[in-house]
């Protein structure tokens, strides 16, 4: 009797407590294994199905009720733009002037050779010439030649009529810096004085040949009497004459 009541004690705390789940049989979980592959197969066909809405949409902006509203919005949307998505103007065009259209290329523009010669093609000249027609077209141009003589250059009048520097040059029996001429006794100071009235060494020698030159030196430009007022330099000329 003493052992059969701890028995039957024992039996009922048994009875009470509730059955431990198997762990060998079950998956994540409380669910068993089968249940939870199902579970994760229906979950991957889910994720590959397309949603009803569309993917990415953007938030539209309401509508701005007057143009007060929509000046603010244009500013604001050019504030945040980033710079490259601001379309910037050409540098060579002008403010407010919409962009040129692109220029036609080579297949839309029509080849225009007007005014170009082919006789550089042989294929072109072959097709219309022959050598009896080249040959005329040749005897043709030498008749059409003419050769002109040379003449003697006309002689200048009015204003620009004076003494002619080349042909006195030539014509000079000195050379540059010989005395030739009488000359009284004259300072060369004077006379660089009254050569910086001039330009040039050729327009010193002009007026000093108008002033009775080379035999006079009215105007102390010739102070060596040579002939040559002012350094002007006869040489290039004189070397023609040999």
């Amino acid at each position: 009797m003493r052992v059969v009541v701890p028995c039957v004690a024992i039996a009922l705390l048994a009875a009470c407590q509730p059955p431990v789940p198997n762990d060998r049989g079950g998956g994540v979980g409380f669910e068993s294994y089968g249940a939870y592959q199902k579970r994760r197969a229906l979950e991957a066909k889910m994720a590959v199905l397309p949603a009803n809405g569309p993917v990415n949409q953007l938030p539209v902006a309401p509508a701005p009720s007057s143009a007060a509203a929509l000046m603010q919005q244009s500013q604001s949307t050019i504030a945040t733009a980033p710079p490259d998505s601001v379309a910037q103007p050409d540098a060579g065009q002008p403010a407010g002037m919409a962009p040129a259209a692109a220029a036609p290329t080579a297949e839309m523009m029509p080849a225009d050779n007007t005014g170009i010669s082919d006789e550089q093609d042989f294929s072109a000249v072959a097709s219309r010439e022959t050598i009896a027609s080249d040959k005329e077209r040749i005897e043709q141009n030498k008749a059409q030649f003419q050769q002109i003589a040379p003449t003697e250059l006309p002689q200048r009048k009015g204003s620009s009529a004076g003494p002619d520097l080349i042909e006195y040059a030539i014509n000079a029996p000195n050379r540059l810096g010989q005395p030739y001429y009488k000359r009284g006794r004259s300072l060369f100071g004077n006379s660089e004085r009254a050569c910086a009235r001039f330009n040039t060494p050729e327009e010193a020698q002009m007026a000093f040949l108008k002033a009775g030159g080379p035999q006079r030196d009215r105007k102390n430009l010739d102070p060596d009497g040579d002939g040559f007022a002012c350094y002007w330099d006869p040489t290039p000329f004189q070397k023609v004459r040999g």
